[in-house]
C-alpha cells in the first residue's frame, strides 16, 4: 500500500487504546469506534457536495469554517476546496478573516462562519478593516455559540484582574483572539490592549518588551497558554544570545530574563476541550507512544507541554496553534523516506484529523514515489 500516516486523536485518551487513523495517498483506514466514524466522513455524497458548491456559486457565498469543526462537515466542505473552488475555507481563528477577505475581493457578496461567536466577530472586524464592511457575516445557528475559553473573559473575575494589572505604570493587556469583541472592548477601556493569536503571541510579547520601556505585561484569558508562555521565555533566556536573536533580533539572554518578574498571566480561565491532556494522559504516552512524534497546541496544560516542547528540541515534535501543528505533520510527511513508520500523536481538538488527511495526501501526491510503502 502507498505511504500513510497515522494520528492519534484527543477522543477516549483514557481508554484502553488511542483511537488511530492511517493515512494513504488514496485511502484513508481507521482502529477505533470513534476513528471509524471520522473516517467515514472523509468521501461525502458526491452529490450533496456537488448542490452545495452550486449554491454557494451561484449566490457568490463565501464560507469560512475552524478546523474543529464536526468532521462530517468539514468533510463535505473539504471535498469542495480539493477542487479548487475559491470561496471555501476550513482554517484557525486568524486565517479564516483573512480567507474572508480575499473572498469578498474576488466578488463574495455574503460570509457564513461555523465556528463559535467571538470567530464570527473577528471575521466581520477583519471585512470592516479591509474595506469590506458592506459585506455581511451569518452566524448558522440562532442559539448563542460559546466557548468556555472566551466565557472566561467575560467574569466579573476578569474586570478586576485588569483594573488591578491597570495600577501598574505602564502596563499592556495582551488578549488571546479566542474571546468576544465586548471583551476586547471592555478591556481596552480599563487598560491598553492588544490581540494575539496562538501563532504569533511569544513575538507580540518580544516586540512589546523591545519596544516599551519599562513594560508590564497582563495575559489573559488562558491560563495554560500564560503558564507555557512563561515557560518558553524562561527556556528562551536560558540560551545563546544568537540564538535567541532567530526568535526576535532585539533581545539577549539579560533581555529576556528581565521580562519573566513583569510577565503575568490570569489564572481562571481554560478551553475544556485542552484540559484533557492532563497528568494520566501524559503518562500514557510517555508509556505506550514514547517513540511516536508528539504536537501540542499552546492551550494544553503545562504537562502536554512540556513533553511537546522537549520534543520539539529534537525535531521530534511542535508546539503552537492548529495552523503550526498541521504544517508540521505536511513537513514530517514531506521528509518521510520510504519504508519509515511515522506516528503521530495529535495534541489538540480531534476535529483537526479531517484537514491533516488532506494535507498528507496532497503532501504524498506529490511527492516522486508517491510516499510508497511509508506508514
Amino acid at each position: 500500500r502507498f505511504g500513510s500516516f497515522r494520528t492519534l486523536s484527543n477522543h477516549a485518551l483514557k481508554s484502553a487504546s488511542f483511537p488511530s487513523i492511517s493515512i494513504t495517498s488514496t485511502n484513508v483506514s481507521a482502529q477505533g469506534s470513534f476513528a471509524e466514524t471520522q473516517a467515514s466522513f472523509m468521501k461525502p455524497d458526491h452529490e450533496l457536495t456537488m448542490r452545495i458548491q452550486k449554491l454557494i456559486h451561484k449566490n457568490n457565498i463565501g464560507i469560512v469554517a475552524h478546523f474543529y469543526m464536526d468532521a462530517e462537515l468539514q468533510g463535505t466542505l473539504g471535498r469542495i476546496e480539493s477542487e479548487k473552488f475559491p470561496l471555501v475555507s476550513i482554517a484557525d481563528s486568524l486565517a479564516m478573516g483573512k480567507a474572508a477577505v480575499t473572498m469578498a475581493s474576488n466578488g463574495a457578496k455574503y460570509i457564513c462562519c461555523l465556528g463559535v461567536d467571538f470567530m464570527s466577530e473577528s471575521v466581520k472586524a477583519n471585512l470592516n478593516a479591509s474595506g469590506f464592511g458592506n459585506v455581511p457575516v451569518y452566524r448558522l445557528s440562532e442559539r448563542e455559540i460559546g466557548c468556555s475559553l472566551a466565557s472566561a473573559a467575560e467574569k466579573r473575575e476578569y474586570e478586576l484582574w485588569l483594573k488591578n494589572g491597570s495600577k501598574t505604570k505602564n502596563s499592556l493587556h495582551v488578549v488571546y483572539i479566542n474571546t468576544s469583541l465586548v471583551t476586547k472592548a471592555m478591556s481596552h477601556s480599563i487598560i491598553p490592549t492588544i490581540t494575539c493569536t496562538s501563532s504569533n503571541v511569544i513575538k507580540t510579547i518580544l516586540q512589546a518588551f523591545h519596544q516599551v520601556p519599562d513594560l508590564t505585561v497582563w495575559y489573559g484569558p488562558d491560563t495554560y497558554m500564560g503558564q507555557n508562555l512563561h515557560t518558553m521565555l524562561q527556556r528562551l533566556s536560558e540560551l545563546p544570545d544568537e540564538k535567541i536573536k532567530s526568535v526576535h533580533p532585539f533581545h539577549t539572554a539579560k533581555s529576556v530574563k528581565s521580562i519573566l518578574p513583569k510577565f503575568n498571566y490570569f489564572k481562571q480561565g481554560n478551553c475544556i476541550v485542552h484540559h484533557m491532556f492532563g497528568d494520566s494522559v501524559v503518562e500514557k504516552i510517555k508509556r505506550c507512544y514514547a517513540n511516536a512524534f508528539h504536537t501540542a497546541h499552546l492551550e494544553v496544560p503545562g504537562e502536554m507541554f512540556e513533553l511537546a516542547i522537549e520534543a520539539s528540541h529534537h525535531n521530534k515534535g511542535v508546539i503552537g496553534s492548529t495552523s503550526d501543528i498541521l504544517r508540521f505533520v505536511e513537513r514530517k510527511a514531506k521528509e518521510a523516506k520510504i519504508g519509515d513508520k511515522v506516528p503521530i500523536v495529535l495534541g489538540t481538538e480531534s476535529g483537526m484529523i479531517t484537514s491533516i488527511v488532506s494535507a498528507v495526501q496532497k503532501t504524498l501526491k506529490s511527492r516522486s514515489d508517491f510516499g510508497k510503502n511509508v506508514e
